[in-house]
């Protein structure tokens, strides 16, 4: 063969590899691209997340922030109840004492008597009876002598015939009694 044909044919396959290298070229820079696009939607997709992550600590912290003042009140609510509670214990306690000396004086009248002599009977006895109540310690002295004994607040109220609640009650306002 002829050197020109090798010449043309080393001609015709320069031709050929500079047609392909442009199309090589241009799948680059295709990928590329492909690439930079894939990575700002990741990066949108990152600071979206981000963003929501921020929103929900932010809904985390206001939801304790409820919780914690829900069980302020309710804790405040309590108290209130337990200071009611209290209180009405104390004014059972008072008046079943007076009961008792009303049931003692009903005992002590004569029969025969009229309800209204009965009744000024009963209130003459009851303003009697309240100048001589010292103190609750002098009213409950078996209580205390137990109590200062050791014993337990069970055994107290069982040797007593009392509840534990009306046991506790009686030494706490004895204690309130001694503190003012």
């Amino acid at each position: 063969m002829d050197s020109w044909i090798y010449i043309v044919l080393l001609g015709i396959g320069a031709v050929l590899y500079a047609l392909m290298l442009p199309k090589r070229r241009e799948e680059t820079v295709k990928s590329e691209q492909v690439v930079k696009e894939m990575e700002s939607t990741l990066e949108q997709y990152m600071g979206e997340v981000q963003l929501e992550n921020e929103q929900l600590l932010d809904l985390v912290g206001q939801m304790k922030q409820e919780q914690t003042a829900k069980q302020t009140a309710q804790q405040e609510q309590l108290n209130e109840m337990r200071h009611r509670l209290l209180a009405v214990e104390q004014q059972l306690a008072s008046t079943e004492g007076r009961l008792r000396s009303a049931e003692t004086l009903l005992a002590s009248v004569p029969v025969n008597i009229s309800a209204t002599e009965a009744a000024e009977a009963v209130e003459a006895a009851d303003k009697a009876s309240q100048p001589h109540i010292n103190s609750i310690k002098s009213r409950y002295t078996e209580l205390f002598d137990m109590y200062e004994a050791g014993r337990s607040i069970d055994m107290i109220a069982k040797s007593a015939g009392m509840q534990r609640g009306e046991v506790q009650l009686i030494i706490q306002l004895a204690k309130q009694e001694e503190s003012p």
